[in-house]
């Protein structure tokens, strides 16, 4: 039965050590899609940004073009009052200077009354002058418009390129994850299956401080004194590091169970004062984890494969 087990131990190792891979994998992923997740919100508002800013342009070229009819018609309203009076004064021309003077009862009179045609005169002037320049000041503004018109319509354009990219993305990566999902799930079971009929796999070290077999003896112990499964703990420390003590993980997790620093640290943790590559103290610290009940929340997916069955 021995023999059997050894010669089983380098291909559950290597299920393990690939285990291991797409686990990280998984995370890796799980983080980009996280990310990507942040980044097609703000993109979202970004572009919501820029499609309430062309409509507000827009809603001013509409403005704009308004005011311009209506000083149009006031300018030209104030032509056709101007050629009327000039009309008038060219019926009137053969009125002298003292047929205008004789009108007068005296000449306090006379002086107030042409003193008020020259200023209805000059008023005509002002307002026509006036009209003009609101007109070219909203001609000027029309110009202005259109030109911030075309910038907007070209930043909703590219908000929506933003959007459809990170989409995109999001989308590859997402299906990146659910085949790694798949491998994972599909390399636990053959671990599992290879794993059934003969119990843990007890392979001793050949090096000193290393292998897998002797974590066994110590995992019998601490999860017997907390109360939780010894093979459920082994399970989960060949699939988390095939049983390595030293390894570090991409993500930055470290040894048999692979805790990272800050968790490892928490005062949760008596065994904290111990290096986190410490493969016995690792061990207590899981099983205490375990009998408090964070399995699922800390090494999910690995907790439910490994104690699936048990």
């Amino acid at each position: 039965m021995l023999a059997v087990a050894a010669l089983a131990a380098p291909a559950v190792s290597a299920r393990a050590g690939q285990l291991r891979a797409d686990r990280q994998k998984a995370h890796a992923l799980a983080v980009e899609i996280s990310a990507l997740d942040a980044r097609i919100e703000a993109a979202v508002q970004r572009f919501a940004r820029a499609t309430s800013s062309l409509h507000a342009v827009r809603t001013q070229i509409r403005d704009n073009t308004r005011l311009q009819r209506v000083a149009r018609k006031e300018l030209d309203l104030a032509h056709a009052t101007l050629s009327i009076r000039a009309v008038a004064l060219y019926k009137h021309d053969d009125v002298t200077a003292l047929d205008a003077m004789l009108t007068a009862d005296d000449f306090s009179e006379l002086v107030g009354q042409l003193s008020m045609m020259r200023r209805i005169a000059r008023g005509d002037r002002d307002v026509v002058s006036t009209i003009k320049r609101i007109e070219r000041q909203l001609a000027d503004r029309a110009t202005s418009l259109i030109a911030d018109e075309r910038t907007a319509v070209r930043l909703v354009s590219q908000r929506s390129a933003e959007l459809k990219t990170i989409r995109a993305q999001l989308s590859d990566r997402r299906a990146l994850l659910a085949g790694v999902r798949a491998s994972i799930r599909t390399d636990a079971a053959r671990q599992e299956r290879a794993m059934s009929d003969e119990g843990p796999i007890v392979q001793p070290s050949t090096e000193t401080g290393g292998g897998q077999g002797q974590w066994w003896p110590l995992i019998q112990s601490a999860a017997s004194a907390r109360g939780v499964s010894a093979r459920g703990m082994y399970r989960l420390m060949m699939i988390e590091s095939g049983g390595s003590a030293s390894i570090v993980g991409p993500g930055g997790y470290y040894g048999l169970f692979q805790y990272a620093p800050s968790t490892w640290k928490g005062s949760w943790n008596p065994f904290r004062s111990s290096s986190i590559t410490d493969g016995a103290a690792q061990i207590k610290a899981t099983a205490l984890a375990l009998s408090r009940g964070h399995g699922h929340a800390w090494w999910d997916p690995s907790y439910s494969w490994a104690f699936e069955g048990r």
